[in-house]
């Protein structure tokens, strides 16, 4: 309660002063006489329903330039005036997202009461900015076929890379990153009026915020000024505001197993495929209502949300086993496929309150609850929520109870010249986690078998825990606008707080790693309730300007972000592998960074009448923050530096009854009993790992990445434009962590021949080199987190070209284009000098599960450190036709990616891979030319074997179709619609068995089959009632 008053408090007192809020669309031009010369003095006026305040006005300058900015989305009429001439007037121009409109004027000697309306088309190039932005109107919105959920918005963006999740619209409200020319996992953020509802930094959460009663949403790119805070892309969700008149929708949609296909055939099922995703009932209502407390003073818009979705999930069943104390096998019941279940129920509230004519006050609230498998659950692919395979036993839930998000923001044209904002956001604020939720995960001890039919999967127990995560922004600026120059001086102060993970265990604290039924690992937890908690804050400030002079408009703007982090006191323990305490002091950390980001763009008007620019633009941008890589890295509780969980070789003779333990010492980090060798560093208040401080603190230690855009944008008709960008992405201050305890001479290498088999590059049949520690040197760790290029050297770039057609006719819609490009990444130099950066942590490296660019379990050859993607191409598009006369709604969307995308994007990650599990026991097996045991004292271990980015699966197509009907009477209007999602029920995988076995009858090889495939062709039906 405290934290939440602290907060109330910075944020009123903040209102007082310029704070910023984000860009938004500006009406721009040049006011001459009917001679040519141009007019200082010139009043011009833009009104438009969509302003509660109706007008807003500015005077030319002295060279006739004019500006007006932070103009809602909406339609406009543009006015010019002055004392001896007749009035000109200019309707219907359309802004969206932070278009610059040019509307420039010629006016004749006349009369002030004599006006003169002046028609001609929207302007639809923008020759001003160098912003690249693409806008889906709310009317698009509502007409296109979609979930309605963000992620199938993203989707539709050509340059957008998104996590696989609605790709076929069959996908409830979950999060899903999104990122843009070969960038990283966070940098893709969803906005909420310009305010983050990402989790803790990151740009998207388990807050899904509603789309679909939006006015718009705003796409940026690239091209962001100072006031951007990271180089990927921006979805900004602008919210409705209400009028002056009541008016409301009532949106309900609803589909079930009956309104959906079957594309599961014969061939996919001899891959092993039985059961696929399908639907048993997908639904939603969304009721919303906007209008007048006080007219021209007080609006106010609220909604509504409920969802409900159960799915059946793809390659996973109920296990027969489940509960059952003296089972420790996974037991498929093929007859129960496994059911995702998920509940959404989430209310929103806006006010927007007009006290004085250069005053606007917008209050807006919003409260979301969520739970996601806690009826069921199960996931087949690893690559869903709970990002692992887990039968429904195995699967935690994921609830939000609740997460809320309140913003507050003031805007005030002080003078014509002069703006102030101010916006303060409370949120995303969250209470989630998992309860228990079976009784018997306290005392079952979880099993991952890492071989078998379904090698990964989690069953017999799942774990759970509670979060509370707590983000506060202040942030503005204030505006200078002379016509010619549109400068803007801002700052924003960001604050998270975090009690992450706070995890919860079964009795024994111990997971079970087998392999085809028989333990070979087992995994300890000394973290049972733990108490931990990190506090970032960012402080930032920016200046930037644009500056029109003829046909060029030059921008330019510098961003200084300090960011600090600190930690309370933390506490690990007391529990059976901690009978005391461990306590971490109050510290602060060691973040102490300072970046300058500068940008520059340059946009020029090729012919001078508004219809061809050429634009160039180059920033750099600090990779973006959040408290997750805080606990990993910098916490002296979190992950880098107290070692919380163990994982150690363990075989046994003995039978698997019901309370079977490892008959060994897991506290004693040396070989002993049953168990191998256990990390010395366990449970010990003993850090592994030393940041170098070069990489946390001073100036420009962040990580960062130059962006560049060069194109052109041209009108190729009324209301159509297209444009043609090349764009070069390279990153900088890459992190390398590895163990100066150790030297090359410490790893012995060892050669594994991969099989010839047709479904590896070139046929198989290559050898690869691998390491492994020297056992006398196993467990010895002096970790060091530096830069990249201090221990050898790494780079990562993209290059890539976009192609984008923007049509609105008056009844015809139409948006698309094409991304193409290509990802390197490599890492030889670093790699070449320390082995030990591609060996799995546990297994004697320091390979880390969540690594940039070769996350997860394994060890890869160093023949693979420089990596490349190829020149893969998105192809997406959508459309609307409004039939004249009949009232009906055909309208579309196409998609065809090269890959899903995936929760971490890398070249490995995208493209298809081969894992194979390469047993070693001297004298019995010996898949390798090692000649002794594993350094770690397993007996088994995960190679990986392709080259990433040399398989890639079938492109995936999709086509979504709506047919609608509007029904109209009196100011009512009725649209009723069929969606058909996946039109020609195709069947391609989205995700592929990675685990590698060589070819064989029986058992057959499962590699590369199919776990999940495109959903099924389904019809939704749904209906919308605008009042």
């Amino acid at each position: 309660m405290l934290r939440h008053l602290k907060a109330l408090a910075v944020m009123v007192s903040l209102l007082v002063i310029p704070t910023a809020a984000y860009a938004q669309a500006s009406i721009v031009g040049t006011v001459k006489d009917a001679s040519g010369a141009v007019l200082p003095g010139v009043t011009v006026e833009a009104s438009s329903p969509a302003l509660i305040e109706k007008t807003r006005s500015v005077v030319a300058n002295s060279v006739g330039h004019y500006s007006i900015e932070d103009l809602r989305p909406g339609t406009y009429v543009v006015s010019f005036s002055l004392t001896g001439f007749a009035t000109v007037k200019r309707e219907g121009i359309e802004l969206t997202g932070s278009f610059i409109a040019t509307v420039n004027a010629d006016m004749k000697v006349g009369g002030v009461a004599e006006t003169i309306t002046v028609t001609g088309e929207a302007p639809t190039v923008d020759v001003a900015s160098t912003r690249n932005q693409q806008v889906i109107s709310g009317q698009t919105v509502a007409e296109i076929p979609s979930s309605r959920q963000y992620s199938a918005f993203t989707h539709l963006i050509p340059a957008i890379n998104v996590q696989q999740n609605d790709f076929e619209g069959s996908n409830p409200a979950l999060y899903s990153v999104f990122q843009i020319h070969g960038g990283r996992r966070n940098e893709g953020q969803v906005l909420v009026d310009g305010m983050n509802g990402g989790y803790q930094g990151m740009g998207v959460s388990g807050y899904v915020p509603e789309v679909g009663n939006s006015q718009e949403v705003v796409f940026s790119l690239s091209g962001g000024l100072g006031e951007a805070t990271t180089g990927g892309p921006q979805m900004n969700l602008v919210g409705k505001q209400g009028g002056n008149r009541f008016a409301g929708t009532f949106f309900v949609s609803g589909t079930g197993s009956s309104f959906q296909g079957n594309n599961l055939t014969s061939d996919v099922q001899a891959k092993g495929l039985t059961a696929a995703n399908s639907i048993q009932k997908l639904w939603e209502v969304n009721p919303s209502l906007g209008g007048p407390i006080v007219r021209d003073r007080l609006w106010f818009f609220g909604t509504y949300r409920h969802q409900i979705s159960r799915q059946n999930v793809a390659s996973m069943f109920v296990n027969k086993n489940a509960g059952d104390p003296t089972k420790w096998t996974y037991d498929p019941d093929q007859s129960q496929q496994a059911v995702d279940d998920g509940t959404w129920k989430q209310g929103n509230l806006r006010l927007i309150w007009q006290p004085t004519t250069r005053n606007k006050i917008n209050v807006w609230s919003s409260v979301q609850y969520s739970c996601i498998n806690c009826i069921q659950g199960g996931d087949g692919t690893g690559l869903g929520f709970g990002a692992s395979i887990s039968s429904p036993e195995g699967s935690m839930t994921n609830e939000n109870h609740p997460s809320t998000l309140t913003q507050v923001s003031w805007q005030s044209p002080v003078t014509p010249r002069l703006l102030l904002e101010a916006n303060a956001q409370l949120g995303p604020y969250f209470w989630w986690g998992s309860r228990q939720k079976d009784a018997f995960d306290a005392t079952l001890i979880p099993v991952q078998e890492s071989a078998g039919a379904f090698p990964g999967i989690n069953y017999r127990g799942a774990n759970w825990s509670g979060h509370t995560g707590y983000t506060n922004i202040v942030q503005g600026a204030a505006s200078y606008v002379t016509g010619s120059h549109s400068a803007k001086f801002g700052f924003r102060y960001h604050n998270n707080d975090s009690t992450f993970p706070k995890n919860y265990y079964n009795n024994s604290q111990l997971k079970y790693i087998f392999q085809n039924g028989q333990p070979n690992q087992v995994t300890v937890y000394a973290d049972q309730a733990s108490q931990q908690e990190q506090v970032q804050s960012m402080f930032a400030l920016y200046a930037q300007d644009r500056w029109t002079v003829g046909h060029l408009s030059l921008q330019g703007g510098l961003r200084f972000e300090h960011l600090a982090d600190y930690f309370p006191q933390q506490q690990m323990g007391p529990n059976i592998f901690l009978t005391n305490a461990v306590v971490f002091p109050a510290q602060d950390g060691p973040l102490k960074q300072k970046d300058l980001q500068p940008r520059l763009g340059v946009s020029y008007d090729v012919f001078g009448n508004g219809k061809t620019a050429a634009k160039f633009f180059l920033g750099r941008y600090a990779t973006t923050f959040n408290t997750v890589d805080e606990w990993a890295n910098y916490s002296p509780a979190g992950l880098g530096h107290f070692v919380s969980a163990d994982t150690r070789g363990w075989t046994t003779t003995r039978p698997l009854t019901a309370n079977i333990l490892p008959d060994c010492n897991l506290l004693n980090p040396a070989a002993n009993g049953e168990c191998g060798p256990g990390s010395p560093f366990f449970g010990k208040q003993i850090s592994p790992l030393t940041t170098d401080p070069a990489t946390t603190n001073g100036w420009n230690t962040r990580e960062y990445s130059w962006d560049l855009s060069a194109g052109v944008t041209h009108q190729i008709a009324p209301r159509v434009s297209a444009e043609v960008a090349y764009i070069r992405r390279s990153w900088g201050n890459l992190p390398a962590e590895i163990n100066r305890a150790w030297t090359p001479a410490d790893f012995d290498p060892f050669v594994y021949t991969v099989p010839q088999d047709s479904r590896l590059p070139g046929g198989g049949g290559y050898p690869l080199t691998f390491y492994d520690i020297k056992p006398g040197k196993f467990g010895q760790a002096d970790n060091f987190l530096t830069f990249a290029d201090n221990v050898g050297g790494a780079y990562n770039k993209f290059n890539g070209v976009d192609v984008t057609v923007n049509a609105r006719l008056r009844d015809v819609t139409i948006q698309g284009g094409t991304s193409s490009g290509n990802v390197v990444e490599d890492q030889c130099g670093v790699v070449s000098k320390h082995p030990e950066f591609y060996i799995f942590g546990p297994w004697g490296g320091t390979g880390a599960f969540l690594d940039t660019f070769l996350g997860g379990i394994g060890q890869w050859p160093q023949a693979f450190c420089h990596r490349e993607s190829g020149w893969q191409t998105n192809l997406k598009g959508l459309a609307t036709y409004a039939v004249p006369k009949i009232d009906v709604l055909i309208s579309g969307t196409f998609r065809s990616l090269p890959y899903a995308g995936n929760e971490f994007p890398s070249v490995q990650s995208q493209s298809l891979g081969g894992q194979v599990l390469a047993l070693n026991i001297p004298g019995v097996v010996n898949q390798t030319s090692l000649g002794r045991p594993f350094g770690s004292g397993n007996v088994v271990e995960f190679l990986q074997i392709v080259q990433p980015g040399a398989l890639y699966g079938n492109r995936l197509n999709s086509v979504d179709l709506r047919l609608g009907k509007i029904l109209r009477y009196g100011r009512t209007k009725t649209m009723v619609n069929l969606d058909v999602f996946n039109l020609l029920n195709s069947n391609t995988t989205e995700v592929f068995q990675r685990t590698y076995s060589a070819p064989s009858t029986l058992p057959r090889s499962t590699y590369l089959d199919p776990l999940s495939i495109m959903s099924a062709r389904f019809f939704k039906i749904s209906a919308q009632f605008d009042f």
